[in-house]
């Protein structure tokens, strides 16, 4: 019933911690899809020895590393299930975990596209981060007002731990080879259905100082190599910002809605996405002029 798929690139160091809690949930109908990115650590030993002793293990191994946004698509490429959650070397399914997403999935009705749960985020000590991940839930049965909530509330991708409608995913585009396309994704599924959080804790996430994105964060050229290899010599024209308001339009357009539906999303998505990206610039201007006034008439 279930497909999680884990793609990884040398992370044996917290490896063996995922899996076990992935092996360990009460709910049983389910594979692990692992797709390893070429690792140059421990990571192939470790996947060979779970496949080994459990036949719900599927293992893969890269001859060269594709890129990250090509690897998590890969592993969906090769599920089986009816739903599919992405996993990771540095997240925890937590007790109970995939019976509370399934139940929340088959109890639906209109079908649910996405259902999460609440993320604990812990740093390399085990201790929490600190910090709420809003919620981007949506029953609305308007999809560009479900596409205004994920795009108004999105920030740390914890919801593409849950359990996605695989029917769904596939009407997608996936994750494509640009900087937050995680943020995309999960607005084409918005516009595609419900999105429900589930309000329990079961998804721990060890969060890395230097590791994953904050290792590319501030040199576009080298995240974009991050996402896939194959960018490496492309010359980038467009902004971040201005890359994603392109990607909601190009997503409004490509996905079965009807004509009134495409039209009022390719509008909303990127007037959400530049309302939310320059209100807080807006509200520090204010708040700086009001300052400076107030000195001026003291």
């Amino acid at each position: 019933m279930v497909s999680i798929g884990l793609p990884v690139y040398n992370g044996a160091k917290s490896l063996g911690r995922t899996v076990d809690s992935i092996l360990s949930q009460d709910f049983k109908d389910f594979e692990l899809v692992i797709s390893d990115n070429a690792s140059t650590d421990e990571t192939r030993q470790i996947c060979e020895a779970y496949a080994t002793a459990d036949q719900r293990v599927r293992y893969h191994h890269n001859e060269a590393n594709i890129g990250v946004s090509p690897n998590h698509d890969r592993v969906f490429e090769f599920s089986r299930g009816k739903y599919f959650a992405w996993s990771a070397h540095d997240v925890e399914q937590l007790p109970g975990m995939l019976t509370r997403c399934v139940r929340e999935m088959e109890a639906s009705s209109p079908p649910v596209i996405l259902a999460y749960p609440r993320c604990e985020q812990i740093d390399e000590n085990g201790l929490p981060v600190g910090g709420e991940v809003a919620s981007i839930a949506s029953a609305d049965p308007r999809p560009h007002r479900r596409l205004e909530t994920v795009i108004e509330n999105i920030g740390y991708v914890i919801q593409h731990f849950g359990l996605f409608a695989s029917e769904a995913l596939r009407k997608t585009r996936l994750n494509g080879s640009y900087a937050s396309s995680d943020f995309v994704l999960t607005a084409e599924l918005a516009m595609l259905g419900e999105i429900r959080e589930i309000p329990e804790v079961l998804i721990r996430r060890r969060v890395e100082s230097k590791g994953g994105t904050r290792a590319v964060l501030h040199d576009k050229k080298a995240w974009a190599t991050w996402l896939n290899p194959k960018m490496k010599d492309r010359r980038f024209w467009l902004r971040i910002e201005e890359r994603l308001a392109l990607e909601y339009i190009r997503s409004a357009l490509s996905l079965p809605l009807r004509p009134m539906d495409k039209l009022a999303c390719s509008l909303v998505g990127p007037y959400v996405h530049y309302r939310r990206r320059y209100s807080g610039a807006i509200g520090t201007m204010r708040l700086r002029l009001g300052r400076l006034k107030r000195g001026l008439v003291g």
